[in-house]
């Protein structure tokens, strides 16, 4: 990929700016990502058409038996297994595919249903190296019930890709005690009530 600058690079995308001028965001969080730049992180708990070229990566809060999976990572515990898409993907395969690979779940097509999405701001000047043309990137998240494991010994599971250090089942009152962003306590607050 071609990170040299170009024209219109760094320049927000409009049909984003057109997008959420006309929406609010329910929470904020500001983040700084591995002490390069900082995130201005913004949860839309409503499911809405997207410019697809800004689409970078897909979120799942899954549950199984009423309880959510909460992923154990190196810098945060959180709510959401989730990565990046790949070429062809439909944002219900990347969900599929990355919470099979993160946690060993299986989600069925029809289990998916759509929260909304996160919205990414760099707030720096976006970096030489920013892989993508613009300061905004979104996150789709979904919501969806899991019922069957790829292994069926949860406690020999490992991340394929070696991220996630490990998951564990909570109830969604045991959650009160987990440090979850405000961005992610806006998701599963929507996933309790779609759900």
């Amino acid at each position: 990929m071609d990170l040299k600058p170009r024209p219109g690079y760094g320049v927000r995308h409009p049909d984003l700016v057109a997008l959420l001028s006309r929406m609010t965001p329910v929470a904020r969080d500001r983040v700084v990502w591995p002490g390069r730049f900082i995130v201005d992180i913004a949860a839309y708990p409503t499911p809405t058409a997207l410019p697809d070229d800004l689409v970078t990566s897909v979120r799942c809060i899954v549950w199984v038996d009423g309880r959510v999976v909460l992923c154990h990572a190196p810098d945060e515990d959180h709510i959401w297994p989730g990565g990046r898409r790949e070429p062809g993907e439909t944002y219900e395969q990347t969900a599929r595919r990355e919470v099979y690979e993160e946690t060993g779940w299986l989600i069925e097509p029809g289990e998916l249903r759509p929260l909304g999405f996160l919205h990414y701001r760099l707030l720096d000047p976006v970096p030489a190296d920013h892989p993508y043309p613009h300061p905004d990137f979104l996150q789709v998240v979904y919501t969806a019930a899991a019922h069957d494991r790829a292994d069926h010994r949860p406690a020999e599971w490992a991340d394929l890709e070696g991220w996630e250090r490990s998951h564990r089942l909570l109830r969604p009152d045991e959650l009160a005690a987990v440090r979850l962003t405000a961005v992610q306590r806006a998701f599963l607050d929507q996933a309790r009530e779609t759900g």
